[in-house]
This record gives structure tokens, sequence and C-alpha cells, in this order.
């Protein structure tokens, strides 16, 4: 991502916080970013891409972090499961998108509106496919159940305690609390056959959770755009991070295990920098290339 557009939703960001999504005209944002007319829509067709694009900001942080803590554990232990989930309340904190969202809320505009159901639909796809890899194949029909109740009783027991102010209860405290629940009762469901969430309506849920498609030849020309823009200056570990994975990639079999273990210390070495985003960006991607040549990996 190029710094203009990184730009553009910085300040599109502290406008939707500030004024709220609906109050905000581009004219507002093309005024905060210091930007033309012209380069707003050189990046975005409308205000509301830039809500996707500050969406999809923290979804990336996220996945990053869900693929940091998972690497080289069980993907079966609940307790990874359950640090997996905190993160995105954290970053949603972190990034000030629980502001946006009630903002949202309040909205008549239904591409909005929209907009947010996709980013809920993409959560509740990722938990119920991380519900199959925890609890078994034996429930594949009963995930998608179990990830809406365990996100609703997550959502709900969140908003009773910032509400009551007992700010001392953890995020991972909520999220243990719902899995064990939810892990409690799935035997009873299994038993009684009865599920309200069936196939069609998994359906359809998947079909309106779209997900940006990725291959090699994508991630070798972003780390390429990306290698350009560095400098001699720059940290020495995360040139050499850089280097090592465009080297890789271009191998006819990219070696799986190598480009996993320099994700986690490719990122970091580009914290506090200005190219610390667009780092996030390839290392997130390349996580979802590694999923996609590895499928039983898919649902991580």
């Amino acid at each position: 991502m190029n710094k203009r557009k990184r730009q553009i939703i910085t300040a599109a960001r502290e406008l939707f916080i500030e004024k709220g999504l609906v109050d905000t005209s581009i004219n507002d944002i093309i005024s905060a970013a210091k930007i033309s007319k012209g380069t707003f829509y050189n990046h975005f067709s409308s205000k509301n891409e830039c809500l996707i694009a500050i969406l999809d900001e923290g979804r990336e942080e996220a996945s990053n972090r869900r693929h940091e803590l998972l690497y080289g554990k069980d993907p079966t232990d609940l307790e990874v499961l359950t640090q997996q989930v905190a993160v995105l309340m954290y970053v949603n904190r972190e990034h000030n998108l629980i502001q946006i969202f009630e903002s949202v809320t309040h909205s008549r505009d239904k591409e909005l509106k929209k907009i947010i159901l996709n980013y809920y639909l993409q959560e509740l796809e990722w938990l119920a496919n991380r519900f199959v890899q925890v609890f078994g194949e034996e429930i594949s029909t009963l995930s998608y159940e179990c990830a809406i109740q365990a996100l609703g009783m997550i959502n709900l027991s969140l908003r009773a305690v910032l509400i009551s102010d007992f700010q001392f209860i953890s995020r991972e405290t909520i999220v243990r609390v719902a899995l064990r629940n939810i892990k409690a009762i799935i035997p009873v469901m299994l038993e009684s056959k009865e599920v309200i969430i069936n196939v069609e309506m998994i359906n359809a849920i998947q079909n309106v959770a779209n997900y940006q498609s990725i291959n090699k030849g994508m991630i070798v020309e972003q780390l390429q755009g990306f290698t350009k823009g560095l400098s001699k200056d720059e940290t020495v570990e995360g040139l050499e991070y850089t280097e090592f994975l465009m080297e890789e990639l271009q191998c006819e079999k990219p070696k799986l295990f190598i480009i996993e273990s320099l994700l986690t210390p490719f990122r970091k070495a580009f914290v506090g920098t200005e190219h610390a985003a667009e780092a996030r960006d390839i290392a997130n991607n390349l996580w979802r290339y590694v999923k996609i040549e590895r499928p039983s990996e898919r649902c991580i």
C-alpha cells in the first residue's frame, strides 16, 4: 500500500471516530489528509471503500496475530483458540473500531450495514472452521451454530462487563468461559441432532462472506514493490528477511516451513517504521498462501 493511500486511511479513521461515519464527508477526508480530490478517487471510489480498507487493516492485524499464536502449537488446544478469539477484541480496541461499529449501527445506509455484516460473517466462518479443528469433524454440521452461540455469549458478556465497569475481567476470561460452555453443550447437540443453522443456511452464509483470492505471483509482485521502497538505512534484519522470502517464493516449490518461520520476525522487524503496515499486509498474505498450499490447514 502506497503512502498516499495510507494517508487517506489514517485521516478517514480519525474522522470516523471523531465525527462519526455518517457525518464525515469525502471533502472532510480530503481536507484532513491534505490531498486533492483526484488523489482520493485514484485510491477509493467512495467513503464506504475507505471503511472497508480500515476494517481490512484490523482483520489483517488480527489474522497475523492468530497465525503467530498457533504456529508450532497444537491446533486442538482450546486455550490457543481462546487467545486467538480474544485477539480480534484487542485489535478492535487498539484501532478504535468499536466507535466506528457503533456509528454504523445508527446509520440507515444499507451498504454500510452490509459491510459490517460481511465483517461479522467472516469472523463467524473462521470460528466455525476452528471449532471443527478443535472438536473434530463430527461437529461439522453444528459448527456454525456453535460459533453463533459462542460469539453471542462473548459479545453480550463483554458489553455487560463494560457497562458495569468491571474492567478487571479480561477478554481472555470472557472467551474462555464461553468456549468452555460450548464444549459442555456439544454432546447434547450431537445427541439431539436438532440444529437451527442447517446446511442450506451455512451455504448462504459462505456465499455472502467473500474473500479476496491470493496466489504466489501476487505476493512476489507485492514483495518486489515493497523492496523498492526500502533504503539502505532500514533495519538489517528486515532487509534480510525480505530477501529470504523473495528467494524462497521464486523457487518452483517454495518450502512452506521456511516461509512460516520467517513471517513473525519479518513483520516485527518493521514495527515502528513507515513500512510496518505494508509488512503486516505481506505477512498476512503469506500466511494465507501457506494455508492454500496446505489444504488441511485452511481453517486455521
